[in-house]
């Protein structure tokens, strides 16, 4: 069956993919984007878009829940586009105003199988949704939670205009300008480290040392008057010396390093290329479109006799 007739038949809505239709140009293409809940949790991802063909509208987000964080049923549903918002910058949608009690309650959707009961389901779902007369498409869909204004709030993109056709054209002349500056970056350089190293000394020195000897003589003499001067109490005392090594270390410098630097500099020629826009404007001459006027309806009207001369 074919099913975007069946949809035409019946005035209800289309997916995006697989029709005639596409987003307006410079307006971003959600299919694909993932969703998100007002906590930043993944809820799923949009799988497509439901639009209305008459107002040229997107009224519908079908949400798949695939790879939710929220233990809800994989599957896909149907939520109204003006509960959703586009994230600043990133590719990301949020359902900030949607539980998940309101995601698991509603009605599985199947591609083409949409119609009004399953709308009715999905307006029982968010109450207030819309008005309860579902013939009456333009009162149905008059309420902020199919408003494409609530999708691009949290962005600087106006939504697109419906059924609108832009009678003027701008073609920006872009000029690119090649700017030269000097930073500077590191070529290379030098760590120098310095360390304390031991190594085993020998000297050879010559000490010298004193021993008392002591000697006790028999004699058999007569004492002598020296001897009898000597002949009282008294000590004599003899002091032993001896040499010692005697080890002093001197620190000296025996080599200096000195660290610096030489600066260079050298000019350098930057090449490169740079675009500019160029506009050609060729002016019509009256006559010029005047003459393809009158040939274009000749060749339309072969039957009309030949223009002749005045006499």
């Amino acid at each position: 069956m074919d099913t975007n007739k069946e949809y035409n038949r019946e005035n209800l809505l289309l997916e995006l993919g697989g029709s005639s239709y596409e987003v307006v140009e410079g307006q971003p293409d959600i299919r694909g984007w993932t969703v998100k809940n007002d906590l930043g949790q993944t809820v799923g991802e949009v799988e497509d878009l439901l639009i209305d063909p008459q107002a040229l509208k997107v009224r519908y987000i079908v949400l798949d829940l695939e790879g939710n964080v929220l233990d809800l049923e994989p599957r896909d549903v149907l939520v109204p586009i003006g509960l959703a918002e586009l994230h600043e910058s990133d590719d990301e949608v949020f359902i900030p105003r949607v539980t998940p009690d309101q995601l698991a309650s509603l009605p599985e959707y199947h591609s083409g199988t949409f119609s009004s009961s399953i709308e009715a389901s999905v307006r029982n779902v968010f109450a207030g949704v819309g008005s309860a007369d579902l013939n009456d498409r333009t009162g149905y869909y008059n309420h902020e939670h199919f408003s494409e204004e609530n999708l691009y709030r949290r962005r600087n993109t106006p939504p697109p205009a419906a059924g609108t056709t832009d009678t003027s054209g701008t073609i920006p002349v872009v000029e690119e300008n090649l700017n030269v500056g000097k930073r500077t970056v590191e070529t290379g350089g030098a760590i120098i480290r310095s360390k304390v190293e031991e190594r085993p000394v020998e000297e050879n020195i010559n000490l010298r040392e004193e021993h008392v000897n002591i000697e006790r003589n028999p004699v058999n003499r007569p004492a002598t008057g020296a001897d009898m001067a000597n002949f009282k109490e008294g000590e004599i005392e003899i002091t032993e010396h001896a040499e010692v090594p005697v080890v002093e270390k001197e620190a000296r410098v025996v080599e200096e390093i000195t660290i610096d630097k030489e600066v260079e500099e050298h000019d350098e020629t930057i090449r490169d290329t740079v675009r500019k826009t160029d506009v050609d404007i060729d002016d019509l001459d009256r006559r010029d479109l005047d003459r393809d006027r009158n040939t274009d309806r000749d060749r339309n009207n072969p039957d009309r006799d030949s223009p002749r001369a005045m006499p």
